[in-house]
């Protein structure tokens, strides 16, 4: 989980304190916190996570897209991204191995595709 993810669970209790990880803590706080992690990344936390993408893409391509010899980029990636940059950037990836193929001619329909 990276910046802007939550591997945490809120539970409010009666008055104004909520439950952080098993800790009370007043309510105020809590929303100042989640105001802080929601907030966009600033220039040099884009370009570490930029980096990082990037260094994870290359070891898929060096590795012919073997993601299982990639954990320790990929686990680098996910640290250094907000989760929603990493999923859009992982879709991205797929739609430029697709290009890529589909214009050196090596893209072929699916047989339900073709028959379509």
């Amino acid at each position: 989980s990276g910046p802007g993810t939550f591997p945490f669970s809120l539970s409010v209790h009666s008055g104004s304190l909520v439950s952080f990880v098993g800790i009370k803590i007043p309510v105020g706080f809590c929303l100042l916190f989640l105001y802080i992690k929601m907030t966009a990344p600033s220039m040099k936390e884009r370009q570490v996570c930029w980096g990082a993408r990037d260094d994870y893409w290359k070891c898929l391509d060096e590795n012919t897209d073997d993601a299982s010899k990639c954990k320790k980029f990929r686990s680098i990636f996910e640290s250094s991204c907000p989760q929603q940059w990493i999923k859009y950037f992982d879709k991205r990836r797929d739609y430029l191995k697709f290009k890529e193929k589909f214009e050196a001619g090596q893209f072929e329909p699916s047989e339900r595709t073709a028959t379509s």
